[in-house]
């Protein structure tokens, strides 16, 4: 069987044998993104004793406590699963042990009960998505007297007790709704901004998308715009959703935008009627089946992508790099905020099916 080389990987992964080198011996810089597409050729093409045999790591083994919403509760959450079980897949020669700690994305108790477990289990470091602000910083502040670092994904706290933040810049990404509502709306027309799920007050990614609209239509002296902010808890139960959205329409007669703060926007969306369908410019969050399926039939015209399978990727490579490979890691990587409309969303399909 041919011995496979760096100049085999560095042809299909597309980049120069140096740059393969450099990521295989860990020398220098190299992208996240890059090294991720390094490390996926090098295994795929059966290099992984290779990787083991100029690794720099040791018989140690390394626990990271990964405390998620349950993609069965919210299915934009197996978007960033997939991104940590992709990445604990190709590192996994670096003795890496992970356990999952899932919990109801709507259910603070159960992400209470799962975050104490996790700081029970005594790991090397916790990966979580911190959907509840208020108690996410007191679980912080646990975790330092036990010296356990956190890793957030997706919603971005301030605390000294957090390694790193990889995900999208909330306040930026509604800020960027401010102007693609600009395109399309005249002057007297309202938006609707609507959060199904988590109060603004105990999730900080939705209050700062809010924050960042506001500020855009500010700054643009959009007065005759006016933004009004409506969150809906109970978007499980359709008929209480359905009334909810028809005292909005009855409220706003002026309404002609509507933003929505998740990936929840097939929620309403899918309660519209064909008249409301052509009356309204919708903006909303992620790339998830039924958000895709709206876009293509002209009920969504943008979706704000936050890249959910990277963030999670990076969550663990961020890992890697700062326990075993003992590499300085940035406490705040932001992601590319990507807009995704019909006419490229094949585009995006392709590319994560085939990373």
């Amino acid at each position: 069987m041919k011995k496979v080389t760096i100049k085999d990987i560095a042809l299909i992964a597309g980049v120069s044998r140096g740059t393969v080198d450099r990521v295989i011996n860990n020398r220098g810089h190299v992208a996240e993104d890059v090294a991720h597409r390094i490390m996926k050729a090098a295994n795929e093409l059966g290099y992984e004793k290779n990787l083991m045999a100029s690794s720099l790591a040791s018989m140690k083994t390394y626990r990271i406590a990964i405390v998620s919403p349950d993609p069965a509760s919210d299915i934009f959450w197996a978007q960033p699963r997939k991104g940590i079980i992709d990445a604990l897949g190709l590192f996994k020669h670096y003795g890496i042990r992970a356990e999952f700690f899932d919990f109801n994305i709507m259910d603070k108790t159960e992400y209470c009960m799962q975050m104490e477990n996790a700081l029970f289990s005594r790991p090397d470091a916790i990966l979580t998505a911190p959907a509840f602000t208020t108690e996410s910083l007191e679980y912080l502040q646990q975790a330092e007297k036990y010296n356990i670092p956190f890793i957030t994904i997706n919603t971005e706290i301030s605390h000294p007790g957090i390694l790193c933040y990889v995900g999208q810049n909330s306040f930026n990404s509604g800020f960027l709704a401010g102007r693609l509502f600009q395109l399309q709306l005249k002057p007297g027309e309202e938006i609707i901004a609507l959060n199904l799920g988590h109060t603004f007050t105990n999730a900080q990614h939705y209050s700062d998308k809010i924050s960042g609209l506001q500020t855009y239509f500010d700054n643009q002296n959009m007065n005759k715009n006016n933004v009004f902010f409506y969150e809906f808890v109970d978007f499980s139960d359709e008929s209480k959703l359905k009334k909810f959205w028809l005292s909005i329409q009855s409220n706003h007669p002026r309404m002609k935008g509507i933003f929505f703060t998740n990936s929840r926007a097939y929620k309403i969306i899918n309660l519209m009627s064909e008249n409301d369908h052509k009356k309204y410019n919708i903006i909303g969050f992620d790339m998830i089946d039924p958000n895709i399926k709206l876009l293509k039939e002209n009920k969504i015209d943008f979706i704000i992508n936050q890249n959910p399978i990277l963030q999670g990727y990076l969550g663990i490579m961020n890992f890697v790099n700062h326990f075993i490979l003992k590499k300085e890691i940035r406490p705040t990587q932001y992601l590319p905020l990507d807009i995704v409309l019909k006419e490229n969303v094949d585009f995006y399909i392709e590319y994560f099916n085939r990373s």
